[in-house]
């Protein structure tokens, strides 16, 4: 039950193929007593409710997996639903990563198409893999984008770390200072500082277990480790660096100066979302 083939969404209003996040499915029986699968397609944009009629013998896959179908879409008085006759294993393309998460975990979807447009714009490829492979794990990206960044001070709702990620990303993509490459590592940097709080903080706005016995920044490079091994292997500098950018705050063992005047300007764009939406 596999398909290898990247197929995009047909444009034939009749006509639905493409791959989607599975939610729900349930196998059903017609009055005749013939199997059929009930469920919900979603990704980014939405979702529809689409039926699978004679299932093959086949193992449902799990929910939120990503599968592929071709269908048509068919119109009824309680809206529109999606006919399928083919349903197999997803292949989640580098291009299709945020557009498969589901919109139904995006508190503010207006800020996809940030997410989206900072993954297409790294120029370094191996910064560009290990940023598509941390958006890939869903155990990582589903809370990174609902949950909030704080409880009481600042982007304090569902979807706040996002924004705030972003923004700390966007501040650092303002310097002129920095080599492109040095400045791509800071907008990696600034976007993942706080990724320690998907495990601290829930979309519900509460804290977790973990986050009722540590702080959010010693979670940071054990989030990101199985990533920051493979990039290693192809920018083994890069890995270095930014490791020492998701890390780096003032101590008296530097009196306040880092190895690298990137790692202040990672805080400071911190501070600077922060304050700005905390005032």
């Amino acid at each position: 039950m596999g398909n290898n083939n990247p197929v995009v969404v047909v444009n034939r209003v009749d006509q639905l193929e493409g791959v989607f996040r599975l939610r729900r499915p349930v196998l059903n029986y017609t009055r005749a007593g013939k199997p059929f699968v009930r469920m919900i397609l979603e990704d980014l944009n939405g979702s529809i409710r689409a039926y699978l009629w004679q299932p093959e013998e086949m193992k449902l896959p799990l929910e939120l997996t990503c599968v592929y179908v071709r269908g048509k879409k068919r119109f009824r008085r309680d809206g529109v639903v999606a006919d399928l006759n083919f349903l197999a294993t997803g292949v989640k393309r580098p291009e299709d990563i945020v557009r498969l998460i589901p919109r139904s975990f995006c508190p503010l979807p207006w800020l996809m198409s940030f997410l989206e447009a900072f993954l297409g714009q790294l120029q370094k490829t191996a910064l560009r893999q290990f940023l598509s492979d941390v958006l890939s794990d869903d155990g990582i990206t589903f809370p990174f984008v609902s949950c909030p960044a704080s409880l009481s001070y600042h982007h304090n709702y569902p979807g706040g770390l996002l924004r705030h990620s972003i923004e700390c990303a966007q501040i650092i993509e303002r310097y002129q200072e920095f080599a492109p490459e040095k400045k791509e590592l800071g907008m990696v940097a600034a976007l993942f500082h706080d990724i320690g709080k998907t495990l601290t903080m829930t979309p519900q706005m509460g804290l977790t277990s973990l986050g009722r016995a540590m702080d959010h920044d010693k979670l940071t490079l054990e989030i990101l480790a199985p990533y920051l091994h493979r990039l290693d292997q192809g920018w083994p500098e890069g890995a270095a660096e930014l490791r020492y950018l998701l890390t780096w705050r003032p101590g008296f063992k530097d009196k306040g100066f880092p190895k690298t005047p990137l790692a202040n300007a990672v805080l400071a764009a911190d501070r600077v979302s922060a304050g700005i939406d905390g005032v």
